[in-house]
């Protein structure tokens, strides 16, 4: 019966705890001191206790749906309490005083007020109620004349219990609020731990693309494609909606442009026309500014190295949500990494012209100290023969010509040992299958995982820069695999043709929506990265993958050497 009252009366709408349990214990103190007034003394008639209990009952529900829409501890909430306990004193004088079995019922403002932050109003509030249920016993209920101490020794019992109730309520609920606060500190602290937690795989997931947009740049030697990687690399880190690469080149004076995201013409022309005067004024030294464009904003940044200014590079911040600042920051970073790598590629190149040209020179010094020597040493005596012939006898004509002969054979063989340690061929070295097969070895021993390399073909078909993309693209595709594929077995097969190369790279990992390969985190950059190198190749890239199945990589390429040979043949 009391559950279906609950029900009915709504109590399970309540949205506090608190107000649950305090309105929970009202209906359950209407209910159990309703059975004992209708039950027990002062004797009334059975009418008149039943329209008092009704009464009761519509006060309960009426108070209830009125706590409801207030906080506990607010002004109105109090009012409420004190207007309760009046009408619980009121509710005393046709029922029997202190000895009515509502008296109990007053517990109900007595346990609210306890919640609040001042105890001072709990313990007035129970010394209002006692002292005035104490004076309406001594008036109205006082049938043998007691004085009014003797009335409060008679309850004196009943007064201990509301007081001891009270006192316990109230440690119990000083407890349940630090045990509360502790718990909403373990909270607090969990949430920070998890905010720290996400921060840090923030920063590993960065550091991942950082790792891949190095590994991308560091194949690349067209500008143009350095360029763009650096901007798509920035658009994955800021999540911006636009980015843009300006940079001025030195020998031609052209401004070259590099962005990703849409903004409309007149906005991006006017961006890159206020770039460009940055740069003449100049104002470009400051490493970081702001510019307005129409209701645009942006944030650009400086690239430069301590040698060499080289650009700017900038996002759209205006729609940007969050910290700024942090932007700002992760803007300055991909400034400082790409000015390190275009540093890098100008010392390389630096490098390797001075390598071609050491290497010239030791070829020129073999040639000159012992080829060219004999050469010139068989023009001389060549000369002397024609000077003398006339005068020589037959003899000494073939011991002549015999000189010159063992010289021009000493000569062709240091000329073809001078040959054959510069071709690798010759030696019958194959370098781009030994690096491959040494490089497939050490991650395989490093990463615990079994691969099945099979090489067919005659590497001196490919190119360099063939050589040099395909092994590449076996880096890039069993570092995914390893990586993100979690796989443990990899099947790669390289077949060298007469006019084209097939790659093919296969594992036993997890897979991904290759569809949409692009907003996949860890995958972007490096697919991104595999699909220019088989189009600068001339070639072709695909992927196909099956969620938690495998993953294939496909790239087919023309082999330039050969293609050059057979063209030059049909012209000849």
């Amino acid at each position: 019966m009391l559950s279906y009252i609950l029900k009915k009366s709504g109590i399970h709408e309540f949205e506090s705890e608190h107000q649950r349990v305090f309105h929970t214990f009202r209906y359950f103190s209407w209910f159990f001191t309703s059975i004992f007034y209708l039950l027990g003394d002062p004797p009334s008639h059975w009418i008149f206790k039943l329209v008092v209990i009704v009464l009761l009952y519509i006060s309960v529900v009426i108070i209830t749906k009125v706590y409801k829409g207030y906080e506990i501890n607010s002004k109105s909430s109090k009012g409420f309490v004190i207007f309760e306990t009046v009408g619980i004193i009121f509710m005393l004088l046709p029922t029997g005083g202190l000895n009515s079995p509502f008296v109990w019922y007053a517990l109900n403002p007595i346990l609210i007020s306890i919640g609040f932050s001042s105890s001072y109003f709990c313990w007035l509030n129970l010394f209002g109620y006692l002292s005035i249920s104490a004076g309406i016993s001594y008036l109205f209920f006082n049938e043998k004349g007691m004085k009014l101490l003797e009335v409060l020794s008679t309850h004196s019992q009943l007064i201990l219990i509301f007081i001891l109730i009270t006192l316990a309520v109230q440690l119990m609920t000083g407890l349940t609020n630090k045990l509360k606060s502790q718990r909403n500190e373990s909270l607090q602290a969990n949430i920070l731990l998890k905010q720290s937690n996400k921060r840090t795989q923030e920063t590993m997931e960065h550091i991942m693309s950082l790792y891949q947009v190095v590994e991308a740049l560091a194949t690349q030697h067209n500008p143009r494609d350095v360029y763009q990687t650096f901007v798509d690399y920035t658009a994955k880190l800021t999540r911006s909606d636009f980015v843009f690469y300006w940079i001025e080149l030195d020998e031609e004076n052209e401004e070259m442009q590099y962005t990703t995201g849409v903004l409309s013409t007149t906005i991006k022309g006017a961006l890159m026309n206020r770039l460009s005067d940055l740069w003449k004024d100049n104002l470009h030294l400051d490493n970081k500014v702001e510019l307005d464009i129409g209701d645009y904003r942006f944030i650009v940044v400086i690239v430069k190295s301590l040698s060499k200014e080289y650009g700017m590079i900038g996002i759209r911040i205006d729609n940007i949500k969050s910290d700024i600042v942090e932007y700002g920051q992760q803007l300055e970073f991909v400034s400082d990494l790409s000015a390190i790598i275009l540093e890098r590629f100008h010392f390389e190149d630096m490098t390797e012209r001075l390598m071609i040209v050491e290497e010239q020179n030791r070829i020129a010094n073999e040639m000159h100290d012992s080829v060219t020597q004999r050469l010139f040493g068989m023009s001389y005596s060549v000369q002397y023969v024609i000077d003398n012939w006339k005068n020589m006898t037959t003899t000494q004509m073939q011991e002549r010509l015999l000189l010159i002969q063992d010289s021009a054979r000493v000569a062709m063989k240091e000329l073809r040992s001078t040959i054959y340690r510069l071709s690798s061929r010759k030696e019958g070295r194959s370098s781009f299958q030994e690096d491959t097969v040494s490089y497939l070895n050490n991650i395989s021993k490093l990463n615990d995982i079994a691969i099945d390399f099979d090489f067919k073909g005659d590497e001196q078909l490919l190119g360099i820069s063939e050589k040099r993309g395909l092994y590449r693209i076996i880096c890039e595709a069993t570092g995914n695999a390893i990586r993100h594929g979690k796989c443990t077995l990899l099947f790669i097969r390289l077949t060298i043709g007469n006019l084209s190369t097939v790659l093919s790279i296969s594992d036993n990992g997890k897979g991904f929506d290759a569809t949409n390969y692009e907003i996949k985190k860890g995958y972007g950059l490096g697919l991104e990265n595999m699909n220019r190198l088989a189009n600068e190749m001339g070639g072709k890239f695909e992927i196909h993958s099956e969620m938690d199945v495998s993953t294939v990589v496909s790239v087919t390429i023309p082999n330039g050497k050969a293609n050059s040979k057979i063209i030059n043949e049909k012209g000849a």
